[in-house]
């Protein structure tokens, strides 16, 4: 029978199209599931991304339905001794998850439930349930026996076995393995099961799912403060459930004197693949020397001493260097990319390719050309533009002209680009205006999966205005939206502007980090709207004068 009150049931598509398992909903972050559904020719199950591409589909009973989500799967944590792994979701889902009932006892009678095979359909489109009763309990496992026509059958694997108390759901085991009796195109009969007890495994849940502001629905900013010294400190702003900040976290301070803010590029993204934005920076000695150093960001929104990874002595100018971050490859973590001009007038897109702990490998020549234009008549940014799943490059490009365009580059399995296009093109005649008047921040605006650009744009008399570029399904952009402008709210260069979903909404934000006249400090957000566009700025964390020096030593995203 189907049941769609187990919104916390989870189906585990592993390859995909190779394996199919269920699971359960026990946070917001995480399905446990069967250790065993991951496991590829018999080699060990490793923590860390799984061994195949795996997405998750969870609070969605019936799977015609576009309730609840589809989420990756960026890391597996397997459980040492049992049949039982965590699989970190790449997002936060809103349904209730399921919590962890006492342990079986004999007789008991038991609900099942999985996206397995039936008895009349090889791959059903909505969840099924069926009554079990205990049979035996040991240590880590019980067996169960099936009442009626109550089967667990292929793709049934890791699905959760719940006693229910007023109705209400709780976990007591997984499915591990079953003589699958009842099930489609099988002969055999018994209707007896093996299952993995959970009821104990607080503990473990508890130590594996680290819980912290960091990992909440609503996306931080990370800095990195540089002092005048030469040591640096990597900062947190966590976001609030408005939206709002309250006061940097911080723990390092470091760096042995070895740091400057005008050799500095810093960026805010997922290195290390693990759903959490880290601080990667890229700096520069005074004999020219280039090092790459990731802060990864802990789940309490702090960070420990820097992986420093590549490092070379005169690669080049870190002037000549626009970059951005973003996953190109599409394997999960974000990687850094530089728009390079050289000395001849050749550019070139330079990426270097994040690794899983966050550090990077030796930058490879994605993408080169020796009669493109000219190096200083681009902005860069990163984002899924054409939606699949790796982030593309693309650059603002103002002709001699007036004119003005956007050229995509497309991310590549390899890590290097494809061929670049033109996403959008506005002539002479209609000229949006002078890059030296737009501040760029990229993201997924409007929450359709694909990556858009907004522009704060500063007009000479005083005004500014907020501008959206959304993306289209073939990776063009749509003409600007202009949704916020404000003669009054202050001055264009006294604004740093990040993005990230603040609100929780999986709509990105923009926040104004803003430098006052008195020195003083405060953050502003812009809560994206669904059209992708921006309701009207509030504020939230501030300080007054007292602080001076920190507007100068605050790098965010990008600078």
């Amino acid at each position: 029978m189907t049941d769609g009150s187990f919104t916390f049931a989870a189906k585990i598509d592993v390859g995909p199209g190779q394996r199919a398992c269920s699971g359960a909903l026990v946070d917001p972050w995480w399905v446990l599931t069967a250790k065993s559904c991951f496991s590829v020719d018999g080699q060990p199950v490793i923590a860390g991304r799984p061994a195949r591409p795996t997405t998750v589909t969870v609070g969605r009973p019936d799977l015609t339905k576009n309730t609840g989500v589809v989420s990756p799967v960026i890391r597996i944590v397997p459980h040492p001794d049992r049949d039982a792994v965590l699989v970190r979701l790449s997002q936060r889902v809103d349904v209730a998850p399921v919590p962890l009932g006492a342990a079986p006892t004999a007789d008991e009678q038991l609900t099942v439930a999985g996206f397995g095979r039936t008895a009349t359909t090889w791959v059903p489109d909505q969840l099924h349930t069926g009554a079990f009763a205990v049979q035996a309990v040991a240590a880590g496992t019980f067996d169960l026996l099936g009442t009626g026509t109550g089967a667990i059958c292929r793709g049934d694997l890791g699905g959760p076995t719940v006693r229910l108390v007023a109705g209400k759901p709780q976990l007591v085991g997984l499915h591990h393995a079953a003589w699958q009796g009842g099930c489609l195109a099988e002969t055999e009969t018994r209707r007896s099961a093996v299952e993995t007890r959970v009821d104990d495994l607080g503990p473990w849940l508890t130590a594996n799912m680290p819980q912290g502001p960091a990992t909440d629905q609503y996306q931080d900013i990370n800095f990195l403060y540089v002092y005048a010294t030469g040591d640096v400190a990597p900062q947190t702003f966590p976001a609030t459930s408005t939206g709002g900040f309250t006061s940097p976290l911080g723990e390092w301070k470091g760096g042995g004197g070895a740091y400057a803010a005008d050799r500095v590029k810093v960026f805010n993204d997922d290195f290390d693949g693990d759903g959490i934005d880290d601080v990667a920076v890229m700096s520069t000695s005074t004999t020219n020397t280039f090092a790459v150093d990731t802060f990864i960001t802990r789940p309490d929104g702090k960070h420990g001493a820097p992986v420093r990874s590549w490092t070379a002595s005169n690669f080049g100018n870190l002037t000549s260097m626009k970059m951005t971050s973003g996953d190109f490859n599409g394997d999960g973590r974000a990687d850094l990319s530089a728009f390079y001009g050289y000395g001849n007038g050749d550019e070139a897109w330079i990426n270097w390719l994040a690794r899983p702990d966050g550090g990077f490998d030796a930058p490879i020549e994605a993408w080169r050309a020796s009669n493109f234009g000219t190096w200083s008549s681009t902005s860069v940014f990163a984002g899924d533009v054409n939606g699949d799943g790796r982030d593309d490059a693309t650059l603002f490009y103002a002709y001699a002209s007036g004119a003005m365009a956007l050229i995509t580059w497309p991310g590549q399995a390899d890590g290097k680009f494809g061929t670049g296009y033109t996403s959008w093109y506005t002539p002479a005649e209609k000229p949006f205006g002078s890059l030296s008047s737009m501040k760029l921040a990229d993201g997924d605006f409007n929450g359709d999966g694909r990556g858009d650009v907004a522009v704060l744009y500063g007009y000479g008399s005083g005004k500014l205005a907020l501008f959206t570029w959304t993306a289209k399904e073939d990776g063009t952009f749509n003409s600007p939206l202009e949704s916020w402008s404000s003669t009054t709210f202050g001055q264009f260069a006294s604004i740093k502007m990040v993005s990230g979903d603040y609100t929780g909404d999986k709509r990105d934000d923009l926040a104004f980090l803003y430098k006052y006249s008195d020195d003083g400090l405060g953050l502003h957000t812009f809560a994206a709207t669904p059209a992708g566009g921006f309701n009207a700025p509030f504020g939230s964390w501030r300080v007054g004068r007292g602080v001076y020096g920190w507007w100068p030593s605050m790098k965010m995203d990008g600078e």
